[in-house]
């Protein structure tokens, strides 16, 4: 009997990722490429760019704004039918909180303060440093501040493009760490994929 039933049941697939997706670190790459290659050869595109505000002085910048949204709205699913059970394991509120608010940002301000003010401090002033500090603490902090439990770096990146202008050090510092995030987050995945083995799968769980 049970024989026949697991020879009634479909096959499970395996979802894999598409071209776009599996290619991802490559895609980023070529385009961190174009960018550097169109502020070396042409200067003038990256200040016509900048001067696209929304309103002059703003530092609201509207192509930033674009692509910022279109990179955060795929991101935004939120399963509200599931926030009427967060009070059931409390566990990982408590945990998110700890790790946003009190891990997060101390870890990054002092990670940066070693790296810029003493590794660093002979290829780079003192002004630029204090940029790129600033830079770094809203990268981690700025997420968890306006959505809780988030990795939303993008998030990090408007505030500082608000707060310092686009063409500040903050603003590249959190640049740094979207581009960074995406072949460290796939290398992971990677390793993971490879190491599954490793895990019983349900249906073993389930004999067992």
């Amino acid at each position: 009997m049970e024989i026949a039933l697991a020879a009634a049941q479909p096959p499970v697939t395996q979802k894999r990722l598409n071209l776009f997706e599996r290619y991802l670190t490559v895609w980023v790459g070529l385009c961190m490429l174009v960018g550097v290659a169109l502020g070396k050869w042409v200067p003038g595109s990256v200040q016509v760019l900048r001067d696209l505000e929304l309103v002059q002085g703003s530092q609201v910048n509207v192509p930033i704004a674009v692509l910022i949204w279109l990179m955060i709205i795929p991101m935004m699913k939120v399963d509200v039918a599931a926030i009427r059970h967060v009070g059931t394991r409390p566990i990982g509120v408590v945990v998110t909180l700890f790790i946003n608010w009190l891990v997060k940002p101390f870890s990054m301000a002092f990670i940066a303060w070693l790296f810029f003010r003493h590794l660093f401090s002979a290829w780079i002033s003192p002004a630029e440093a204090d940029q790129y500090i600033a830079g770094t603490i809203i990268l981690v902090a700025a997420p968890g501040a306006l959505i809780g439990a988030s990795n939303f770096f993008e998030l990090a990146v408007a505030t500082a493009i608000a707060l310092f202008g686009p063409g500040s050090g903050a603003a590249l510092a959190t640049v740094v760490g979207v581009l960074v995030e995406v072949p460290v987050m796939l290398s992971v995945c990677a390793v993971c994929n490879r190491t599954r083995h490793w895990f019983p799968s349900d249906a073993v769980r389930r004999e067992a």
